[in-house]
């Protein structure tokens, strides 16, 4: 199979015919469209021997392809698809042995792939969202309509490709706790865990979206209801190598203040650690609480990185105490739901208490909001300079 990512500009994909022009009739078979909220797959039957030119054009946006040699007795064909990636197919003969098919995009934004398949023989045009997306397209599909369960399950498979990385890079995953429909916990005022989550989580990002060691992903950029296995399973899906949740604390006594971090384990262990996990695994799951099986399964993932997890949270706890100045509740672990199933060391930040008035305020302030995320941000440098430290020994 030949596969070509195609990005901006004009590429052009030579297949040369093998077979003699002259001795061949070649006809247009019947194109079919694949359309799902994912990814339009567009299959453009043609014989053995047929090669194609790729272009685009940007305004309006277009792709275009010349078949070569092909024949038919059609002038004209035009299929109306209307979904999220694709207007319309037009199929014009354009000479006596060229079929030019132009597709009339929806959108400015996205990628594609074109690909040759051999059973039966075929030309695959295949349309998706840029990779900048790459979250809202996978969450889509929990949203989507009628779709067969193996294909709600959030699989790149051919038509999504994680960008490989390059060495030296951390892919990290930041999860603004709550959203959408689960405000988390209510402070005095009326603040809700989920907004302040999500503002540290935004901050947090462009401070690591600057350093050229590190991509960086979030699990929402705004109040959306995510459940509480498909964050860690998004982490998963980017090939991540961290994964930070960040939360809000609340108690019934409004005295209480302070930071923690938590890191996954199968029992609690640290005062309070068992109060914490239950008040954030309300949101639950995907499919409501999880089986017996599903939490052994969690549990034995999360198992292999419960030592790294375990010094990721002391490096990020010590930070963040250190530069907001805040009461230091230390590193605790519990059986949390969000943290259980990532294939990486993964850890929750509790930033302060929202059930404490004078907490509240603060973590209300924008500027308290960055010095939260600086905290976060320098563990998460400490512990990567030490990975790496690590690394180099080994090596050496």
């Amino acid at each position: 199979m030949v596969k070509v990512l195609l990005g901006t500009g004009l590429l052009f994909i030579f297949l040369l015919s093998q077979i003699c022009q002259a001795q061949q009739d070649y006809f247009l078979g019947e194109v079919k469209v694949n359309s799902n909220p994912l990814y339009t797959q567009i299959h453009i039957p043609i014989p053995e021997g047929t090669g194609y030119v790729v272009g685009e054009r940007k305004d309006p946006p277009q792709i275009l392809m010349n078949l070569y040699p092909i024949e038919t007795n059609l002038p004209f064909r035009e299929i109306v698809v209307a979904d999220k990636f694709i207007q319309k197919i037009c199929l014009v003969k354009d000479s006596k042995s060229v079929v030019k098919a132009i597709v009339d995009l929806n959108t400015p934004e996205y990628n594609f792939d074109i690909f040759s398949q051999e059973k039966p023989k075929a030309v695959v045009i295949e349309i998706r969202p840029p990779r900048k997306d790459i979250v809202t397209a996978l969450l889509e599909v929990e949203d989507a309509v009628g779709l067969e369960a193996e294909e709600r399950s959030l699989s790149f498979g051919p038509w999504q490709q994680v960008p490989e990385k390059k060495e030296g890079i951390f892919r990290i995953t930041i999860d603004p706790g709550h959203g959408g429909k689960d405000p988390g916990a209510i402070g005095p005022s009326g603040v809700k865990e989920k907004d302040i989550t999500l503002a540290i989580a935004i901050k947090l990002f462009n401070l690591l979206k600057k350093n050229s060691q590190i991509e960086v992903y979030l699990t929402r950029e705004d109040d959306k209801f995510i459940p509480l296995d498909r964050r860690t399973e998004i982490a998963n899906l980017v090939k991540g190598d961290l994964f930070i949740s960040i939360h809000a604390n609340a108690a019934w006594d409004s005295q209480v203040r302070g930071m923690e971090t938590f890191y996954n384990s199968r029992y609690a262990y640290g005062e309070g650690a068992e109060k914490v996990a239950t008040r954030e695994n309300i949101a639950l799951t995907s499919d409501g609480l999880p089986s017996t099986i599903k939490n052994i399964i969690w549990d034995l993932i999360q198992n292999q990185y419960r030592q790294e997890s375990k010094e990721l949270s002391h490096i990020v706890q010590e930070k963040i105490v250190q530069i907001c100045e805040a009461p230091n509740r230390g590193v605790k672990s519990a059986p949390f739901y969000v943290l259980r199933g990532a294939s990486m060391p993964a850890i929750l930040v509790e930033v302060g208490f929202i059930s404490n008035p004078w907490e509240e305020r603060k973590l209300k302030n924008p500027q308290f909001q960055e010095l939260v995320a600086s905290g976060i941000y320098q563990g998460i440098i400490a512990y990567i300079n030490s990975f790496n430290r690590k690394i180099n020994k080994v090596n050496h």
